[in-house]
C-alpha cells in the first residue's frame, strides 16, 4: 500500500462450493446469521435431476444475506444433455439444445433474488467481481456452446476471452476477485493441482483459457487482482488423494472451493463446508470453514 493511503474496508465472502444437492435450511439460517457481506455459489447446485436443481434454487432463494450463483455444468441442463456434452456429442448437444433456454429460465426463477450471473461485474462494498464463462466442463471448448451463444453473443473461446478482457476495461482502481465455475489455465498440470484433471491417464491442465487470458489482461492493465475464485474440480481425486484447493500466485490467489460432498459427517457430527475469503487492502486470505449442524 502506498504511505498514507488509507486502508480499505476489508470485504468478507462465503464462497460455497459446488452442493450437489448438498444445501438446507440450516446452511440459510448460518449465512443469513453471519457476518460476511455475501454469499457467493461457484456452480453445481444440482446433480442429474432439474427438479431436484429446482428446489436447491428455492431454498437459496430465502436467503436475506447478498448473494451470487454462477451456473455449473449440472445447473439448467437434464441428464442427457450433460451427457452428451461429457461426450463431445456435437449433434447430440445441439438437438437437444432448444430445451435449455427454458430450464435456464425456470433456474433464474427459483433462485428469485438471487441473481444466475455469468459475463458481468458485481460490486460488493468496494470490490468488484468479474464473473467469468458460465457452465464451464473444463478443456478447450465452450460447453453448452449453443446457449452461450444465445444467451451472450460468444461463439468461441476468442469471443469469450474478449467479452471477459471488455469487462476488466469498465472497471476502475477498485480491487477485483475473478469468480466463475471452473479456474483459469496455467496452474499446474499435474493430477493434484488446483485444476488439474484427475480423470485422464495423463493428466492435464483442466482450466479454462480464456479466464486466464482475463486474469493476465487485467494485471497487465494494472488492476488490483486480489482473488480468483472457482470449484468444479472436487477435492476428493479419482483415484485417491487430495488436490491443492488454495494457490498463491504472483500476488493472487487461486481458490477451489469444491469440497464434495460438501455436507458430511465426522466424528458423529454433521459438517457444512465453504471457504472463507477475505479480501483486504492489498491481498486476499482463505480458509476452510466447518460448520456443525
Amino acid at each position: 500500500m502506498k504511505r498514507g493511503a488509507t486502508p480499505r474496508k476489508s470485504v468478507r465472502l462465503a464462497v460455497v462450493g459446488d452442493v450437489h444437492l448438498r444445501w438446507n435450511d440450516a446452511d440459510v439460517e448460518y449465512f443469513d446469521d453471519s457476518d460476511y457481506d455475501a454469499v457467493i455459489f461457484v456452480g453445481d447446485i444440482g446433480s442429474y435431476r432439474h427438479k431436484h436443481t429446482l428446489e436447491v434454487a428455492r431454498s437459496i432463494s430465502r436467503l436475506r444475506k447478498p448473494a451470487l450463483f454462477v451456473p455449473g455444468n449440472h445447473d439448467g441442463v437434464v441428464a442427457p444433455q450433460l451427457l452428451a456434452e461429457v461426450l463431445r456429442n456435437d449433434v447430440a448437444v445441439w438437438l437437444m439444445s432448444p430445451l435449455q433456454p427454458h430450464l435456464f429460465e425456470q433456474l433464474s426463477g427459483a433462485l428469485g433474488d438471487v441473481t444466475a450471473a455469468g459475463y458481468s461485474h458485481h460490486r460488493v462494498g468496494d470490490v468488484t467481481l468479474i464473473v467469468g464463462r458460465p457452465h464451464s466442463m473444463g478443456g478447450s471448448y465452450i460447453a453448452y456452446a449453443p446457449l452461450i451463444e444465445r444467451r451472450y453473443g460468444i461463439r468461441s473461446m476468442e469471443e469469450s476471452a474478449a467479452r471477459l478482457k471488455a469487462l476488466v476495461d469498465q472497471t476502475g482502481d477498485e480491487r477485483i476477485v475473478f469468480v466463475a465455475h471452473n479456474g483459469p489455465t496455467g496452474l499446474g498440470q499435474h493430477r493434484t493441482d488446483i485444476w488439474g484433471c484427475d480423470f485422464k491417464p495423463g493428466a492435464g491442465d483442466f482450466g479454462d483459457a480464456d479466464l486466464e487470458q482475463a486474469v493476465a489482461y487485467a494485471i497487465e492493465k494494472g488492476k488490483t487482482v486480489l482473488a480468483v475464485i472457482a470449484g468444479h474440480m472436487h477435492h476428493r481425486l479419482k483415484g485417491g488423494g487430495e488436490r491443492e484447493w488454495r494457490k498463491n500466485r504472483d500476488g493472487v490467489l487461486y481458490v477451489n472451493a469444491a469440497r464434495v460432498p460438501r455436507i458430511f459427517r465426522r466424528e458423529r457430527k454433521k459438517l457444512h463446508h465453504h471457504v472463507r475469503v477475505t479480501v483486504l487492502s492489498d491481498h486476499a486470505t482463505a480458509e476452510e470453514v466447518l460448520v456443525p449442524e
